[in-house]
């Protein structure tokens, strides 16, 4: 008998995350490749190309989600949906090509370029409605490099209370907040040293990542996107950057100055995404007190931390869906499109 594969492709602005899984739903590969696509729709091409090498994966069912539709080279996001769905089937089979489409199902290319609404920055989506299905009810939280997504659910289906991103950014069930690309300035313009406040300088020349890094949360070996200076994320590097922003050199001052001030800045956007958490938290009077938190995305580590503040029990994404692979975790809706494509198959 021949066995069929299934890739779940999560295509985003700044990286493409591909899952591969056999017919049965056991994980095989995860992986993630930069796509700066901000820079071109070439630069999606080439990681497609890049991806297709690497796996061999050009004759799978190929489930797609998206989010890269934000990006600025399009002049809006219905035009960004067609523009990927195009790129996406130069490359691959379109009949075996399946678009995720929340509550519309699963969609071919031609009718995803019919009904892009149902298209457009629905991954949330796909991971929710996935860990809804191994678990009764709860709060599926996934922090990546640039976002963070608060969604609740229960009795086996997400319950968001926007669907699209401006509903969910008024919500705050979107918070465009993440481990590594948020820069610094976005957090707060001042921060305390030597015991002042500080006003920061309005330019981005640091961000989260030289934060979590100094506070190694992050590694830096792992960490695929450049730095706002284009150095390496090692810690001199890191102190550096983020003295840039007080208008000083990190040879002024201790490193153990440095962590103290990437202390106050990583307490400062752990502390939003927990203002957020309790105001999704408020709309979901039914969901029991002691449902967990469910973490998932690079950034997961910030959603422990969240459930700890907040008196809540907390699990890891790859604990709810019982998989073992090391990066499923931080690619939660790739590996959620290849799985809920992989339990339609006949």
């Amino acid at each position: 008998m021949t066995t069929s594969y299934i890739s779940g492709w999560d295509i985003g602005g700044a990286h493409i995350k591909v899952a591969r899984c056999n017919d049965i739903g056991e994980l095989i590969d995860v992986i993630q490749v930069p796509c700066p696509l901000w820079k071109g729709i070439e630069q999606l091409k080439q990681s497609i190309k890049k991806i297709l090498s690497l796996l061999g994966n050009q004759h799978d069912i190929t489930a797609v989600t998206m989010t890269g539709e934000l990006v600025d080279i399009f002049p809006n996001r219905q035009a960004g949906v067609e523009r990927i769905l195009a790129c996406i089937s130069d490359e691959i089979d379109s009949n075996s090509i399946l678009i995720y489409g929340a509550e519309a199902g699963w969609l071919t290319i031609n009718q995803a370029t019919q009904h892009w609404q149902q298209i457009a920055s629905r991954n949330w989506q796909a991971s929710a409605s996935l860990v809804a299905q191994y678990c009764s009810a709860g709060l599926f939280v996934d922090i990546g490099s640039t976002t963070c997504d608060i969604i609740p659910f229960a009795n086996g289906q997400a319950m968001p209370q926007g669907i699209d991103d401006f509903q969910r950014q008024t919500s705050r069930e979107l918070l465009y907040t993440g481990a590594i690309r948020t820069p610094l300035i976005a957090i707060s313009q001042v921060a305390p040293f030597n015991g002042t406040l500080i006003n920061l300088a309005a330019e981005v020349f640091a961000t989260m990542a030289d934060v979590w890094c100094l506070l190694e949360q992050l590694d830096p070996e792992l960490i695929q996107d450049t730095s706002s200076d284009g150095q390496p994320w090692q810690t001199r590097f890191c102190a550096g950057r983020i003295a840039r922003l007080l208008g000083t050199d990190s040879d002024h001052a201790s490193l153990t100055q440095w962590q103290q001030l990437a202390q106050w800045f990583a307490e400062q956007q752990t502390h939003q995404i927990c203002q957020a958490i309790l105001q999704v938290l408020s709309s979901q009077v039914e969901l029991p007190t002691n449902a967990p938190i469910i973490g998932a995305g690079v950034g997961r580590f910030i959603v422990k931390l969240c459930a700890q503040r907040l008196n809540r029990p907390y699990q890891d994404f790859t604990e709810i869906i019982s998989v073992t692979h090391e990066n499923a975790a931080d690619h939660a809706p790739a590996i959620a499109v290849a799985l809920l494509a992989q339990h339609k198959l006949p």
